[in-house]
């Protein structure tokens, strides 16, 4: 942390010597974290990370309950059986029988009467890396550089979260906190979407860990997120003696691939990207069954809606085009979810992140601000009402690869930069919402 706090008050020079005392603590949590594998939908694992929360935050004097999550459409699951078309007649709607885990949300009022800000504050549990795999401890890998999955997303900033409510406690700084955890962040938040949003309705300020950007910018504009699944369904047949018969699914759904991602267009706020793909089992047999999974980024409402009719458009033009080309044809269709709305920079937003970069910059690191094709719980947090900063937790770099790592020095300064946040939007208040009044230790 820099000496210059030339606009550090002495009750926040207090924070900063508590949450000095406390970095040793802070890296053994994040060690215990780490070792909890949270990928791939890991039951244990999640069930575990959950009651470590739980436990301390209960600690804390918060309320915790688990609120159940919701079933999602059983398409979104990627599966790698090429051999198992269902009914191409069927609605597509059947949910998944795939386990659905739960959010955990912690609520602390102080019950004092006073009139003050309520922050939510917003982490996920999950991780995208195998529970089974070799990538499973935090380790040193150089001086300030430990790696470990999910170190930088976001058991890093879960860490920075806890540790800066932690703080605040132990210095007698009582404050109105929610934190929502979800547990299926890194495939949409599907299960947690509904708990999460009616949870956050009535928050004023949304305070989300993602990782920081590697020049620690304060992320204050994201782009929207959907999901999409392609399905060709064709008619199986011995290459040798009756190629003929055959209609490959997979070369129906190869020119599917080709049409939707030129709707591609990046300068207009439009991404769309395909993968992974699944077809046939054999090389002496036509495939009777193949599938895709897309992505698709979109800049704002208008580019959502446009872009989801578009794949529509597209595959189902292309499904008649190959009904007058072939008697019989393979079928194609396809099943789109765009639940991730934009994030945009709106005055509130840029207001919140102003009081970040102003606790930032006095404690000696610049925050500039930047936008992001990438998507997160904060665009779910935004679309409830609630003005959302979502880049407050560590530094680091290789997210999502084998290779992850965090700067461990950002432990703690992003802990204080949260715990000083957290004490300055409770004393002088935010929008309409007046400073609480509550006296400081």
């Amino acid at each position: 942390m820099s000496d210059d706090h030339h606009e550090i008050d002495p009750f926040e020079r207090r924070i900063l010597a508590e949450i000095e005392t406390r970095e040793p603590g802070l890296r053994r949590d994040l060690a215990e974290l780490v070792a909890m594998p949270t990928g791939h939908n890991h039951v244990e694992g999640l069930d575990r990370i959950r009651d470590w929360f739980a436990t301390r935050l209960g600690g804390l004097g918060a309320e915790v309950t688990l609120v159940p999550g919701r079933p999602r459409p059983d398409w979104l699951a990627i599966r790698r059986d090429p051999e198992d078309a269902p009914d191409p007649d069927a609605s597509g709607n059947a949910v998944s029988s795939e386990t659905i885990p739960p959010m955990l949300l912690a609520t602390h009022r102080v019950e004092d009467g006073a009139e003050a800000v309520r922050p939510y504050l917003c982490g996920h549990l999950d991780t995208v890396h195998d529970p089974a795999g070799s990538f499973q401890s935090l380790e040193v890998v150089k001086d300030g550089i430990a790696s470990g999955p999910g170190a930088m997303d976001m058991k890093g900033g879960l860490v920075v979260a806890l540790g800066a409510l932690e703080a605040l406690a132990a210095l007698g700084r009582r404050i109105d906190w929610t934190m929502g955890l979800v547990s299926d962040e890194e495939t949409g938040t599907y299960f947690g979407e509904h708990a999460l949003i009616d949870s956050a309705r009535g928050h004023d300020v949304g305070l989300v860990f993602e990782p920081a950007l590697a020049d620690g910018s304060l992320v204050v504009e994201r782009m929207g997120s959907g999901t999409f699944m392609i399905e060709a369904f064709g008619r199986a047949a011995h290459v040798g003696r009756a190629f003929h018969e055959g209609r490959s699914a997979v070369v129906a759904l190869s020119r599917a691939i080709v049409e939707v991602s030129a709707l591609a267009d990046p300068a207009n706020g439009r991404i769309v990207n395909i993968g992974p793909v699944h077809g046939g089992g054999v090389t002496n047999a036509v495939p009777h069954h193949a599938r895709c999974w897309g992505n698709a980024r979109y800049a704002d409402p208008a580019s959502q809606s446009g872009l989801e009719a578009d794949i529509h458009r597209v595959v189902e033009e292309l499904d008649r085009r190959l009904a007058e080309e072939i008697d019989e044809p393979a079928r194609i269709r396809v099943r789109t979810s765009f639940i991730r709305p934009a994030k945009p920079s709106t005055p509130e937003v840029l207001a919140l992140a102003d009081c970040a970069r102003r606790v930032s910059e006095a404690l000696g690191h610049p925050m500039p601000y930047a936008s992001t094709g990438g998507a997160c719980d904060g665009n779910l947090l935004q679309a409830a009402g609630v003005p959302t900063i979502d880049t407050l937790g560590v530094r680091g770099g290789g997210m999502h690869r084998p290779d992850e790592y965090l700067e461990l020095d950002s432990i703690g300064e992003r802990t204080a930069l949260l715990a000083i946040l957290l004490h300055r939007l409770d004393r002088d208040g935010f929008g309409e919402r007046k400073g609480s009044g509550r006296p400081i230790p």
